[in-house]
């Protein structure tokens, strides 16, 4: 089954997306137990397969999987060769919150290009490796986490931003992937807030935080 690159994906809890990299055994037993669908952007499908995921639709270029044939979910193909498959996968896809794994990691150009596609999208997207997790920061970010967990902050751009409850707050600084930035740094309050008046940045925190993180960040709004 073919759908046009116009056709969207509803998924009104969350979402999984799975990727072509790199993909841990945490990845796969966290997507087997979830409840939120899961999509394949392009040769993700691959990786679905081989663990026996439940596949809900498969989108992009379809360059790695070429003709599905017979498949009993939606097929999004997109050939513009400007956008990569996870900004196609990231566009279908309307849900509050969309949890990307296996886009980081392995060839370096490939993780850049997927924190290029988080920064462009307006919709809450989350890359997660094995470690870490990380997203575009919102306009206000509120989170309530244990003391001393990592948190750092990354600017994507010029980013004139604020913060509370950080060990180093950034506040009067002029962060720049060319000069000031906020990595390896953590709370001191179990109360942390940013704010980011101009600019993207992207937060990045420990991958064991992602479900309390989830459950307190603004979602993108499913009709």
């Amino acid at each position: 089954m073919k759908m046009t690159q116009m056709e969207s994906f509803f998924a009104k809890n969350g979402a999984n997306l799975l990727g072509g990299g790199v993909v841990h055994a945490r990845d796969i037993a966290e997507i087997g137990k979830s409840v939120w669908s899961l999509f394949c952007a392009d040769a993700g499908y691959f990786t679905a397969l081989k663990y026996k995921l439940e596949v809900s639709g498969v989108i992009g270029d379809l360059d790695s999987v070429g003709d599905i044939h017979g498949a009993e979910f939606p097929v999004v193909q997109d050939l513009d060769q400007d956008t990569t498959d996870l900004e196609k996968s990231l566009s279908a896809i309307q849900a509050p919150h969309i949890l990307c794994y296996g886009f980081l990691g392995g060839r370096l150009d490939h993780s850049m290009a997927a924190f290029n596609a988080i920064a462009k999208t307006p919709k809450s997207a989350f890359l997660i490796d094995d470690q870490d997790a990380c997203a575009i920061c919102p306009a206000h970010l509120d989170l309530t986490l244990p003391v001393g967990t990592r948190f750092s902050i990354f600017p994507l751009t010029s980013v004139q931003a604020r913060s509370k409850g950080l060990k180093w707050n950034v506040d009067g600084l002029a962060l720049s992937p060319t000069g000031i930035v906020s990595t390896s740094n953590c709370s001191t309050e179990p109360r942390v807030q940013c704010w980011i008046d101009q600019g993207a940045a992207i937060v990045i925190f420990p991958r064991e935080f992602i479900n309390d993180v989830l459950a307190q960040w603004p979602s993108t709004v499913v009709d």
